[in-house]
C-alpha cells in the first residue's frame, strides 16, 4: 500500500471514528487520516503542530482527541471545521 513520505514511523496506536483514523507516534503526536479507496493510499489531512511523546489516545468525539504524553501532559486536540473546508 503506498504511504506519504511524512507519515509517522513509530506509532503508538491506531484508533477510528466514523471516516477518520487517528494515528499517534511516540515523536511527532497525533496524524487524522484518510483512507483514499481509489489510491490504495492513505493520507494526513490534520495533524499536531507541536510535537508530542504520546503514550495514550482517547478520541472523545469525531473531531476532537485526548492525549497523554511521556512527560504526564494532558492536551486536547480540535479539528476546527474551518480547516475542513
Amino acid at each position: 500500500m503506498p504511504r506519504e513520505n511524512n507519515f509517522p514511523v513509530q506509532i503508538t496506536g491506531i484508533q477510528s471514528t466514523g471516516q477518520r483514523i487517528i494515528v499517534t507516534d511516540s515523536q511527532e503526536s497525533v496524524h487524522f487520516v484518510r483512507y483514499r479507496k481509489a489510491e490504495n493510499q492513505l493520507v494526513i489531512f490534520c495533524d499536531d503542530t507541536t510535537p508530542r511523546y504520546v503514550t495514550t489516545c482517547c478520541v472523545l468525539d469525531y473531531n476532537t482527541v485526548a492525549v497523554g504524553d511521556k512527560f504526564g501532559s494532558v492536551s486536547i486536540g480540535i479539528i476546527l471545521s474551518i480547516m475542513l473546508s
